[in-house]
C-alpha cells in the first residue's frame, strides 16, 4: 500500500462527508477557501499557473490582476473535482441544473453516420460534459488517462460511470474508439495537454508546444465530424453546455494534419480567453521540445 496515495483518498473522502450535505451555495463557498489555501502552500504548482498566464497575457494584464486569476483558476479546479465526487447530487436534478446550447451541431454532425469526435478541455466543469448521454439520448465515451493514485482512480471511474459516459483509457483505446465512431456514437477527446513526444508541434497562445493530432487523424481516416464543447459553471448547482459548430478541413490539403490541430487550438484559445478563470492553468503546457517524436499507437492507427 502507497500511504501518499491511500491518505489523499482519505483527505478526498473527509472532504465530501464533511460538506456533502450542504446546499450547492454554501459548499462551493467552502471549497473555494481549501483552495485558496492550496495556492497559498503549493508554491511551484502556482508558479507554473503564473508562467502560463504570462505566456497567454505578456501584457493585457496587472500583475494584480494575473494573482486574481491564478486563484479562480486554483478555484475553478477544485470546484470541478468537487463537482464530479458529488454527481450523484447533480443527477438527481439533471433537467433543472443543465442549459444545453447547439445540440443542433451534434445533429447535423450525427446525420452524417460516421461519429462524432468531442474537442474538449479541462475548462469550465468539464466533467459535468459526461451528463451528454441525458441529455443528447446519445451513447458517448470519453478517452481518459488513469490517475496515478490507483484509489482515487477507482472512485473517478466509479463516479463517471453514474453520468453514463463509457470511460476509455487512452493506453489500447484504438479499438474501442474506432468501433464507437463506427456505430456513429460520440468519442470525447482532451486536446488541452501536453502530449510530448506523442503530439506535433503547433502553436498555442502564440507558444510552440506539443499537441495531440489524434482528433485530426480520426477524421481523416474515417470522416467523423469534430465538434468543439464544453460545459461552464454558471454559478454553483447551475450549468451550460456549449456545442460549437463542426470544423471543417480539408483532408486533400498538404498539411491536414498541422492545419486542423492548429486550427482546434485557435478554437480552444478563443474560448478560454472568454472565461479564464475557468480554465486549468496549472498544467505545465508548454515543455522544451522532445528529440524524437515517436508515432503513438492510437495516432499510427488513425493514419493508416
Amino acid at each position: 500500500m502507497n500511504l501518499k496515495y491511500f491518505l489523499e483518498y482519505l483527505l478526498a473522502k473527509g472532504i465530501v462527508f464533511v460538506f456533502g450535505w450542504l446546499p450547492a451555495g454554501k459548499a462551493a463557498w467552502c471549497i473555494r477557501r481549501i483552495a485558496d489555501v492550496c495556492f497559498f502552500c503549493l508554491r511551484g504548482r502556482r508558479a507554473v499557473t503564473f508562467d502560463n498566464i504570462e505566456r497567454a497575457y505578456p501584457e493585457a494584464l496587472s500583475k494584480k490582476e494575473k494573482k486574481r486569476l491564478v486563484r479562480k483558476s486554483f478555484q475553478n479546479v477544485a470546484l470541478s473535482l468537487w463537482e464530479l465526487l458529488t454527481v450523484e447530487k447533480t443527477k438527481k436534478q439533471v433537467a433543472e441544473a443543465f442549459n444545453l446550447e447547439g445540440n443542433e451541431h451534434l445533429e447535423k454532425a450525427f446525420a452524417r453516420g460516421k461519429g462524432v469526435v468531442l474537442i474538449i478541455a479541462h475548462f469550465g466543469s468539464w466533467e459535468y460534459l459526461a451528463f451528454l448521454p441525458f441529455l443528447t439520448k446519445r451513447e458517448w465515451s470519453v478517452v481518459v488517462k488513469a490517475i496515478k493514485n490507483p484509489y482515487i482512480n477507482r472512485v473517478v471511474e466509479a463516479k463517471r460511470r453514474v453520468m453514463t459516459v463509457n470511460p476509455i483509457f487512452k493506453k489500447g483505446a484504438i479499438k474501442p474508439v474506432f468501433k464507437e465512431l463506427k456505430n456513429n456514437h460520440g468519442v470525447a477527446i482532451l486536446i488541452d495537454q501536453w502530449d510530448g513526444a506523442d503530439g506535433i508541434w503547433t502553436e498555442f497562445f502564440a507558444h510552440p508546444t506539443s499537441t495531440t493530432s489524434v482528433p485530426a487523424r480520426l477524421a481523416h481516416q474515417t470522416g467523423c465530424a469534430l465538434v468543439p464543447a464544453y460545459c461552464l459553471r454558471v454559478f454553483p448547482g447551475k450549468y451550460k453546455i456549449v456545442i460549437q459548430p463542426e470544423v471543417p478541413f480539408d483532408p486533400q490539403a498538404d498539411r491536414w494534419e498541422e492545419e486542423i490541430t492548429q486550427k482546434l487550438n485557435r478554437i480552444l484559445e478563443k474560448n478560454i480567453l472568454s472565461r479564464p478563470e475557468q480554465w486549468m492553468w496549472e498544467h505545465r503546457r508548454w515543455k522544451p521540445k522532445p528529440k524524437n517524436n515517436r508515432i503513438p499507437e492510437i495516432r499510427k492507427a488513425a493514419s493508416c
